[in-house]
């Protein structure tokens, strides 16, 4: 992404993320999008649930109330 940088330790880690602020001020979608890139990667190793059993869930719950 432009006006990102991400900085690795010596072992290849990724440890610090530098932001120019003038280039994304421009562009205010662009935060959002930096935003949503960081905790999609911070959640990345999570489980995932499918759709349909979301949608199963929530017709669950609703049907109780």
């Amino acid at each position: 992404m432009k006006g990102v940088t991400i900085l690795f330790d010596e072992a290849r880690k990724k440890r610090i993320v530098q932001i120019d602020l003038d280039r994304l001020s421009k562009d205010p979608e662009a935060i959002e999008d930096l935003l949503d890139g960081l905790i999609a990667e911070q959640r990345r190793n999570e489980l995932t649930v499918s759709h349909e059993a979301v949608v199963r869930s929530l017709k669950k719950r609703a049907a109780r109330k």
